[in-house]
């Protein structure tokens, strides 16, 4: 599919896929033994099939098809249960069928056109094989036949797919024996540059995250992409840090308002309220616009245990009770005058952020 900014979508389950479609690698070949160049791309090109045709008919895994909706960027999950609901039974779905997938090309053995492996080693895997995988394999010309004891799988890219499995992390921590994100976006080299070319084209930036990056690396901060794929979710998030904080650009599939743009925490922003005097116009300003006034909600004083955080400031003539509690740190575009404020509020996050 072409990969362009949306908002809406056919289904739920098209806006997950079209996640999936997003971090979908470029082709970036590794030299190996088990699998040529020309093999590997034929790999890709029918892993990137698979998301396209279940982009085109969710049925084919039995996705429900449940009509568009998503959450406000204010919004948490609770508060749509019946959508948090749906949105985490596609994400099993898609989970339990690339599970499928890796623990049969990892644990399996190819034996001329087939891939095969016993019902006894995909039990002790915790993967299960289910007959609609069978109607989505077909579509690309993959074929899956089950019998008593095992399951076998026959097609012409059987020792790439075996490759692919072989280059997924493993041994994450010690809940997560292993990490698909690289499987499902068929990455047999693991890299991750394209996702801030990628990110940037999508949202018209031309150019802006390409030059944060130069400038970044100037200023010292370190760059991370960090891609996950669970049972509930898929994540990416790009990070340039710096000692305390930095820059962060996410993706969540379960919002209107999808990529977002900002930075990392807020360490120091009380201090800095408390010397709001001693702080330029820009970022003055910077401040009342992302604390909001206080409401006396009470919470940051956890029933009586802290004082409030509420700090009172003037700017222009007129008084502001900016609450540094609930402060606004991510945007929904980025120009570079944002850039620019948001890098003097780290520099001060550095010199401020070890004041109590």
């Amino acid at each position: 599919m072409v990969i362009e900014k949306r908002k809406t979508f056919d289904s739920v389950a098209q806006r997950v896929l079209y996640g999936f479609n997003f971090i979908y690698s470029d082709f970036d070949p590794i030299g190996s033994d088990l699998a040529a160049e020309e093999e590997q791309k034929r790999l890709h090109n029918l892993m990137g099939q698979i998301l396209d045709k279940l982009y085109e008919n969710p049925h084919l895994l039995n996705l429900p098809d449940a009509p568009d909706e998503a959450y406000e960027w204010y919004m948490v999950n609770n508060q749509k249960p019946a959508l948090s609901a749906v949105f985490l039974s596609i994400y099993k779905s898609l989970y339990e069928f690339y599970k499928f997938l890796y623990i049969t090309a990892l644990h399996g053995e190819i034996n001329g056109g087939s891939l095969s492996i016993s019902n006894e080693v995909l039990k002790t895997n915790k993967a299960v094989y289910k007959p609609i995988y069978k109607t989505l394999l077909n579509e690309v010309g993959v074929e899956a036949v089950k019998d008593k004891s095992r399951v076998s799988i026959y097609a012409e890219i059987l020792t790439p797919l075996k490759l692919l499995a072989t280059k997924v992390p493993t041994n994450i921590n010690k809940w997560t024996p292993y990490e698909l994100a690289d499987f499902c976006r068929c990455s047999f080299s693991g890299n991750k540059d394209y996702l801030l070319h990628r990110t940037e084209s999508v949202n018209g930036l031309n150019g802006l995250l390409t030059n944060l990056k130069s400038k970044c690396y100037e200023k010292g901060y370190n760059y991370e992409a960090k891609l996950h794929f669970a049972a509930t979710d898929l994540s990416l998030t790009l990070c340039f840090v710096n000692e305390v904080g930095g820059f962060q650009i996410g993706y969540n599939s379960r919002k209107y308002w999808q990529f977002s743009f900002g930075t990392m925490n807020g360490i120091g922003e009380k201090a800095m309220l408390e010397d709001f005097d001693q702080l330029d116009d820009e970022m003055k300003q910077h401040f009342i616009s992302i604390c909001r006034p206080c409401s006396g909600c009470l919470v940051c004083t956890k029933s009586g245990k802290n004082k409030i955080f509420t700090v009172h400031v003037k700017y222009i003539g007129k008084d502001y009770k900016l609450c540094p509690s609930f402060p606004c740190h991510e945007w929904e575009t980025l120009n570079s005058g944002l850039i620019e404020i948001l890098f003097k509020y780290h520099d001060l996050q550095i010199r401020y952020g070890v004041k109590k």
